[in-house]
């Protein structure tokens, strides 16, 4: 059995598969995002910490003001990385739905194969039925006759 539609059908996974490997790379990047801004806060605290120290050992005010400059930056820095993390979770969710589209299609194109492979092999059994009957009113009409 030739399935009419089966180029779509196959265009459609085609377009499934390309749509997880990108949803695969765009969380893969989101990821790294969320890792590069944990990475920054971690290391704010950690010059906190060397500052609150410094302060109860004496510091200047010129070492004071590197680590203000430094907290600006990372602040800074800090909101860049969350718009770039926003723009990449809403890429995530653009990827996502086309993701669905296409299962969605692969899903109703499949659910149409199998209803025409059904019925085909429906159509398949009726025939040999009427053969079946065929056979066996001509072997009924030569053992009467």
């Amino acid at each position: 059995m030739n399935f009419k539609l089966e180029a779509l059908l196959k265009l459609n996974k085609n377009k499934e598969d390309l749509a997880m490997r990108e949803m695969g790379r765009v969380n893969a990047h989101l990821q790294s995002q969320k890792q590069r801004s944990s990475f920054m806060l971690s290391i704010a605290e950690e010059r906190i910490d060397s500052r609150n120290n410094r302060i109860q050992e004496g510091i200047d005010i010129n070492t004071l003001a590197l680590y203000d400059n430094f907290f600006q930056g990372v602040k800074l820095q800090n909101s860049r990385q969350e718009k770039v993390i926003s723009e990449v979770q809403t890429r995530l969710e653009d990827t996502r739905t086309k993701l669905v589209e296409a299962m969605r299609k692969r899903k109703t194109l499949e659910i149409l194969k199998d209803k025409e492979l059904r019925a085909e092999k429906s159509r398949q059994k009726n025939r040999e039925l009427k053969e079946m009957d065929e056979i066996a009113s001509n072997a009924w009409r030569q053992n009467n006759d």
